[in-house]
């Protein structure tokens, strides 16, 4: 009889071990996983020339993982939503969300950060 509910409990804590770590996984995936082409909603609100610069970086944070961007095709539609956008005499700082929408269902986030000034362009897209 102890023996049925010592290994009971032992399938107890594997199990349970199973969904969190299946959790964690999930959680810290890539919300880039799986998406070979994307589509960009237009920046709403925002001057054409800093959108354009925005469309530019994001291309090349997509094309070294992989990922064209492709309208009329696309594995996931991106809406971004711009936070800050800081524009002076020492150079250009944007900070935007990405709201990512798979063709599955699933919807992800992520940062993107542009900063442009004496030291030059960097780019970063991150989880959120």
């Amino acid at each position: 009889m102890q023996t049925r509910w010592w290994l009971l409990g032992v399938v107890g804590v594997v199990v349970i071990s199973i969904v969190v770590g299946w959790t964690i996984y999930e959680a810290s995936a890539d919300p880039l996983r799986g998406i070979e082409t994307v589509a960009i909603e237009p920046i709403p609100n925002v001057p054409d020339f800093v959108q354009e610069g925005v469309l530019g970086q994001l291309s090349v944070q997509f094309q070294d993982r992989g990922i064209r961007i492709d309208a009329a095709n696309p594995d996931a539609v991106i809406h971004i939503d711009v936070s800050t956008l800081e524009l002076n005499e020492s150079g250009f700082y944007l900070v935007a969300s990405l709201e990512i929408k798979k063709r599955s269902g699933e919807q992800r986030k992520m940062v993107f950060t542009l900063s442009i000034d004496k030291n030059g362009i960097n780019a970063q897209l991150k989880r959120a």
